[in-house]
């Protein structure tokens, strides 16, 4: 009598995960279950974190704008979340750069940020020495250079802190490659 062979094994995809039967999925968008989620199951991993009590994670925009007899030429546009500020875009119109209404509208922005309870301001731009020296020049601090970060071009994350409230001087610090001064 003849042996047969058994049949080869069915082609299936990748090994299912271990653990039970999980599955990992790209998800197409944030849907109204992935807020709920996040919404149910953040406050059980913050007290892991943080301890007992409430935490307030809203966040408070904080935008700016400079006008010139009403046209826009200026505008700085963030956040402030859990005491820290974000500064996500600060843009002057071509014709108003090197007057100085870059720096007042960074100054008024952090202002702006302390108020809404922010001890920090932390920011990302374009590593060169024009905005070396803009954000050196109001008291932000290199943190970390970030190589090709965007369309392979290298940029750097500052930090401000303390952030200047009312009329104070915002402090001066001089950085090099190799740390503060």
């Amino acid at each position: 009598m003849r042996r047969r062979r058994p049949p080869p094994p069915a082609a299936a995809g990748p090994a299912p995960p271990a653990g039970g039967g999980l599955t990992y999925l790209p998800a197409g968008a944030e849907t109204d279950e992935i807020r709920s989620f996040l919404t149910r199951e953040w406050p059980a991993a913050d007290r892991d974190v943080f301890g007992p009590g409430g935490l307030d994670w809203t966040s408070r925009p904080v935008v700016v704008e400079v006008r010139a007899g009403g046209e826009l030429v200026a505008v700085a546009v963030g956040e402030v979340v859990a005491g820290t500020a974000r500064l996500g875009d600060i843009l002057v119109a071509a014709s108003r750069r090197g007057t100085g209404v870059g720096g007042r509208l960074l100054e008024l922005f952090c202002r702006r940020a302390a108020e809404a309870g922010a001890a920090r301001c932390y920011l990302r731009c374009p590593d060169t020495p024009r905005h070396r020296r803009f954000y050196e020049r109001h008291g932000f601090v290199p943190l970390a250079e970030l190589p090709r970060y965007y369309h392979d071009k290298d940029f750097l994350e500052y930090l401000r802190e303390p952030l200047a409230i009312a009329d104070e001087p915002a402090p001066r610090r001089r950085w090099h490659r190799s740390g503060p001064d």
